[in-house]
């Protein structure tokens, strides 16, 4: 599976950061049963609520509006805001980013009222 984990220092602490499955799942099933929206949400949910569980101190996702790896190409990939947004929801204490934001994907008004509004959902989950 395609995974990074991130690692930052801050105030002398290792800070483990993972990135989320936007869609696909690593080829663990077939192409059509790995399409399925609903089961990829529940894939990327399962990771998110286990990251948060295990302590790892925050979760990211590509602004992309089609898998970056040459294998993925078929398969669906989740906008990375409402992702985070769902995914905000449903975890405790995990922060949430973004990794890279193409500036030409969304007007810069809707960007800052989409990031605005995931601070919030970050901050009260």
């Amino acid at each position: 599976m395609k995974r990074k984990i991130l690692l930052i220092e801050k105030n002398g602490k290792l800070q483990f950061g993972l990135t989320i499955p936007q869609g696909w799942r690593g080829g663990d099933l077939d192409l059509e049963e790995e399409n399925n929206p609903v089961k990829q949400f529940e894939f990327s949910k399962s990771i998110a609520i286990t990251a948060d569980k295990f302590g790892f101190d925050s979760i990211y996702a590509y602004d992309r509006l089609i898998p970056f790896f040459k294998d993925d190409i078929q398969k669906n990939i989740f906008e990375c805001f409402t992702l985070l947004s769902a995914t905000a929801t449903i975890t405790k204490k995990i922060k949430l980013g973004q990794i890279v934001t193409c500036n030409s994907y969304s007007n810069p008004a809707l960007l800052a009222k989409m990031i605005s509004t995931l601070d919030l959902f970050n901050i009260y989950p």
